[in-house]
């Protein structure tokens, strides 16, 4: 019985002691504040690890363009959400046994929230009433036998060409480099507003402006991150580039105060993008594998147009509601006018006209779109000049981006139209666009501009043609006579939209590219001289081809 007794005894014990022991165990182990986490874009949450006390932790996510992380105090990870989805948040606890803590994060859109913000006033002071202020950019009239007629009676553009071309615009600058700060002036602002419904950033979109011309600034991934960048998951690199995007917002903010609409220019040029955008950890020197660049190109495309659209919701409350199209590459079929400079071609080596990273781009751009839901109202381009004689390859370039996609992620050809009053002919010009609209995509004039006495093979320098004033209004009256009659006449069941934009590059001769070309103003492109006070004959006969429409 005593060895009965004792040997129970000693079971009782023995459960009790490892008992104990695994309960410790048991409570010693870490644990994770949630396993489950839903966000809204935009909003963060710091998840806690309890019970780790003296442990190293390292967190992760699994899908950082979804959700980012990172390490906030002793024992928590700050969650902030990006973009819709789902991703898994992982906390690795090393300790004296490791552990791996898992929180999968559900992230929601943003419910959008409409704002209003006026435009900084700098030219004339006193007089905050603008005609419009404070409206939402409206969306394009459509086009149709049913909507509006152009009044032939006006002497505003938009009003002459209302029912012909849903947008008519001007490319204009918030910080010209000439002067011309278009954005910040009530008075320009004013005229732009009675004559058009769209505008162009002439620069301050470029790469150059974006990254910096003459320098960078780099900071950690964990910061861009924490600026609301999108890292991809293939960017091995432990620095970014910070981006100037605070112009851009500023900018959107002055379009939706006066009612008016943009055309994002650009994404990806060869031009004006800056050399150590292509170089080894950003210094200008070797160039990086085209797998490097590829990561680069998606973190930018990606996280310019997350943050625009961002602004148009916060401002507008609509993504896609200001900006309606996006030139996503610039002048790939002219790649190689730029000699010494580093470029894509640098990286990539020539594709002809069959450029995959130019396809990415135009993926990771309608991806964008699809994400904020607008890919149906939003058009990607892509715009080049001198496109008369290059008609074939251009057509050719944007079947090979649609080649095997879900949609036409290229739903519009630019024709940049930076024309003289002897080059192209109307002829070569009109052969052009045929065969842009026969692809059923959108066509839009992007850059129009008409000079005189201008020498294409020695474009610095006037040369003396004898052309005048009334030379270029015939030419411009006679290129948009035939321009209406095309969109009038087109086979609407090929070319549904047909012609969707007329941009004109500038307001003035004064302030043009190529007025002032090499400190020579004597090329006149544009339909005003001095200023926009100072209407020229051609606009006039810019105002009278609408009458086409109606004949």
């Amino acid at each position: 019985m005593r060895r009965c007794v004792a040997g129970m005894l000693a079971v009782v014990m023995c459960a009790t002691v490892f008992g104990g022991s695994a309960e410790a165990s048991a409570a010693a182990k870490p644990k994770i504040s949630k396993k489950k986490l839903t966000l809204t874009v935009g909003k963060s949450k710091t998840l806690k690890v309890t019970k780790a006390k003296g442990a190293k932790l390292t967190w992760k996510s699994s899908k950082k363009k979804v959700a980012a992380v990172k390490k906030s105090g002793k024992y928590g990870g700050k969650v902030t959400a990006k973009s819709s989805g789902s991703t898994v948040i992982t906390c690795k606890v090393k300790a004296k046994k490791n552990y791996s803590l898992k929180c999968k994060v559900t992230v929601n859109k943003k419910t959008p929230t409409k704002t209003a913000t006026p435009p900084a006033q700098t030219q004339t002071p006193g007089n905050t009433a603008v005609p419009g202020g404070n409206s939402p950019a409206p969306s394009a009239p459509s086009v149709d036998d049913q909507g509006p007629k152009p009044d032939l009676t006006s002497n505003s553009i938009l009003k002459r060409y209302q029912g012909i071309f849903p947008h008519m615009g001007s490319s204009l600058n918030y910080n010209g480099w000439r002067g011309n700060n278009d954005l910040q002036d009530e008075a320009t602002m004013k005229f732009v507003k009675e004559n058009f419904n769209s505008f162009t950033l002439e620069d301050e979109m470029k790469p150059n402006g974006v990254l910096g011309q003459w320098g960078n600034e780099l900071i950690s991934k964990e910061e861009a991150l924490e600026l609301g960048y999108i890292i991809p998951d293939n960017y091995t690199e432990d620095k970014v580039p910070k981006l100037n995007l605070a112009t851009l917002d500023r900018i959107v903010e002055v379009a939706h105060f006066y009612g008016i609409q943009m055309r994002a220019h650009v994404l990806m040029w060869h031009q004006q993008t800056p050399d150590w955008f292509f170089s080894r950890n950003y210094t200008g020197g070797k160039a990086v594998t085209p797998e490097v660049m590829d990561a680069r190109l998606e973190f930018y495309v990606r996280t310019v147009m997350d943050h625009l659209l961002k602004q148009e919701q916060k401002v507008a409350g609509k993504a896609g509601s200001i900006i309606y199209a996006w030139d996503v590459t610039n002048e790939y079929l002219h790649r190689d006018n730029q000699p010494g400079a580093k470029t894509w071609m640098t990286v990539y080596g020539d594709m002809e006209l069959q450029p995959t990273y130019v396809k990415n781009a135009f993926e990771f751009a309608y991806d964008m779109l699809k994400q904020y839901g607008v890919q149906d109202t939003v058009t990607l381009f892509y715009n080049d000049y001198d496109t008369y004689f290059c008609a074939d390859d251009l057509v050719s370039l944007v079947n090979y981006i649609n080649e095997g996609e879900e949609a036409k992620i290229c739903g519009g050809i630019g024709m940049q139209t930076h024309v003289d009053v002897d080059r192209p002919t109307l002829d070569e010009y009109g052969a052009a666009m045929d065969k842009f609209l026969a692809t059923g995509l959108e066509v839009q004039v992007t850059e129009m501009d008409v000079t005189t006495n201008f020498d294409p093979d020695n474009q610095g320098m006037l040369t003396n043609k004898g052309q005048t004033d009334e030379d270029q209004a015939k030419f411009v009256g006679d290129l948009m006579k035939m321009i209406v009659t095309k969109q009038k006449q087109r086979d609407k069941t090929v070319s549904p939209k047909g012609i969707t934009g007329i941009t004109i590059w500038g307001l003035c001769d004064a302030y043009s590219w190529r007025g002032g070309h090499n400190g020579n103003p004597n090329f006149k492109p544009l339909l005003f001289g001095k200023s926009i006070n100072d209407p020229k004959p051609s606009f006039q006969a810019f105002l009278d081809a609408a009458k086409v429409w109606v004949e």
